[in-house]
């Protein structure tokens, strides 16, 4: 028998387990019966007798160890994993390799059994052997995969601020809306198709270029009015012409584009 030892828990899903290792080899995993009796919610002497009825199909030291009457016994008792009383009144104590996992599972004859049999050949037998074969390439995954955590955190982060920014200005319902929309495709990098209906939509530059005035002149008129209401348009966030920083722009509807035009040509006044 190879030199056995008992590590850390193991979770792997929704299952967790001590990790042993060296009894069928070296770096060879293999599990406790008792803990694969708890994974698959089995009574421990149920799993026992299964193996006890099939034991001619088991082969020592490739399937299957017994270690009750070994010193291994000991290191059951210090992982906490058995007391003392407990090994004593135990007639086995088995240990399976994957190997002799695979054969308990043809016996238990149980599709859950055979798909938790796939999670821990996937997450926990080969998981040395992924390791020892291409350590380059694992590598490389553990840095993309930490990469990866590192720009979601940052988006995260992102979307907090923009969201707060939100609270932060005077906008329209629909504004917040399309500004919160907005904001999602910009940190997530999916478009959004969903856009809530607002009509179309002028900027004081394009009134100012129908009527053949300044964006500063229709400022001034929409101010003095006091049309710069919902019922007018709405205020949203765009970029600022002279720097990154967005700041809050009236956004004319049709509405407002008439009124507008009203209050220029009651003034005959365009300059």
């Amino acid at each position: 028998m190879n030199k056995l030892a008992v590590g850390n828990i193991v979770r792997v899903d929704d299952m967790k387990f001590h990790e042993i290792e060296g009894g069928f080899g070296k770096n060879k995993k293999a599990m406790l019966v008792k803990e694969i009796a708890e994974i698959h919610g089995r009574p421990l002497f149920k799993i026992n007798q299964l193996i006890n009825d099939n034991r001619k199909h088991f082969i020592d030291g490739k399937d299957i160890l017994d270690i009750k009457d070994s010193p291994l016994a000991i290191l059951l008792k210090d992982s906490g994993i058995y007391t003392q009383n407990a090994i004593n009144a135990s007639t086995n104590i088995y240990i399976l390799s994957e190997r002799g996992y695979a054969k308990l599972l043809k016996i238990m004859d149980d599709d859950l059994a055979w798909e938790k049999y796939d999670q821990l050949v996937d997450g926990y037998f080969q998981m040395r052997q992924v390791i020892k074969e291409s350590p380059d390439s694992l590598k490389l995954q553990i840095q993309q995969e930490r990469a990866h955590a590192m720009l979601l955190n940052a988006k995260t982060r992102q979307f907090k601020l923009l969201m707060k920014t939100i609270k932060d200005k005077h906008l329209s319902a629909i504004a917040a809306d399309v500004f919160g929309i907005t904001s999602l495709e910009e940190v997530t990098g999916q478009k959004i198709d969903y856009r809530p209906e607002c009509g179309k939509l002028y900027s004081a530059q394009d009134l100012a270029t129908e009527i053949g005035t300044s964006r500063n002149m229709i400022g001034r008129k929409a101010n003095a009015a006091g049309i710069k209401t919902d019922k007018y348009g709405m205020t949203v966030l765009s970029k600022s012409e002279h720097g990154p920083k967005q700041v809050d722009t009236f956004m004319y509807n049709e509405c407002g584009r008439a009124k507008i035009k009203e209050l220029f040509w009651e003034v005959g006044d365009r300059k």
